[in-house]
C-alpha cells in the first residue's frame, strides 16, 4: 500500500511540475500622474513554455493615449486605436519564457482628476483552448 501511495505521489508531483501556469502583471511607472504628463506602462509576462498565438490588451480611459516604445515589444505587433492598447503575437517567441512590454501613456490636460481603474488582460490559445490573465492597473490623476 505504501508503494502505491508513493507512486501516486510521484506522478502527481511530476504533473504539477509540467503544468506550469503563465502569469502576467501590469505596472505603471507612476501611479499618480498630473494632467498633461505621461508615464511608462510595463507589462511583465511569464509565458512559461507557451509558443502559441497570444495578445495583450488594455483599455485606456478617454483622454489617455498610448505610443509604442521602440524595441520594447518582444517581437509583438503594437496597435493603439479606440482607446485600446493592443500587442499581438502570431506565435510567442520560444527563446525565452519572460516577456516585457513597455509603452508610453500620455494623459491629456482635459482629463478629470480622480482614480482610474484600467482593465487589461493577456490571452493565449493552446490546442483550441483559450487562457486569459487579467492585468488591471489603478492610476490617480491630479
Amino acid at each position: 500500500m505504501k508503494k502505491i501511495f508513493m507512486l501516486l505521489a510521484a506522478v502527481f508531483v511530476s504533473l504539477l511540475v509540467k503544468a506550469q501556469i503563465p502569469t502576467a502583471q501590469c505596472l505603471a511607472g507612476d501611479t499618480i500622474v498630473r494632467q498633461g504628463n505621461s508615464f511608462v506602462m510595463t507589462v511583465n509576462i511569464n509565458k512559461c513554455d507557451l509558443a502559441c498565438y497570444a495578445q495583450f490588451q488594455q483599455l485606456l480611459p478617454e483622454g489617455f493615449a498610448a505610443t509604442e516604445i521602440t524595441g520594447e515589444s518582444d517581437n509583438a505587433n503594437f496597435y493603439f486605436e479606440n482607446n485600446k492598447v493592443f500587442y499581438q503575437w502570431y506565435k510567442l517567441p520560444i527563446e525565452k519564457n519572460f516577456i516585457t512590454l513597455k509603452f508610453n501613456v500620455a494623459v491629456s490636460q482635459g482629463v478629470k482628476a480622480g482614480r482610474y481603474e484600467i482593465p487589461g488582460y493577456f490571452s493565449y490559445q493552446v490546442k483550441n483552448r483559450l487562457g486569459q490573465i487579467d492585468t488591471p492597473v489603478t492610476i490617480i490623476v491630479q
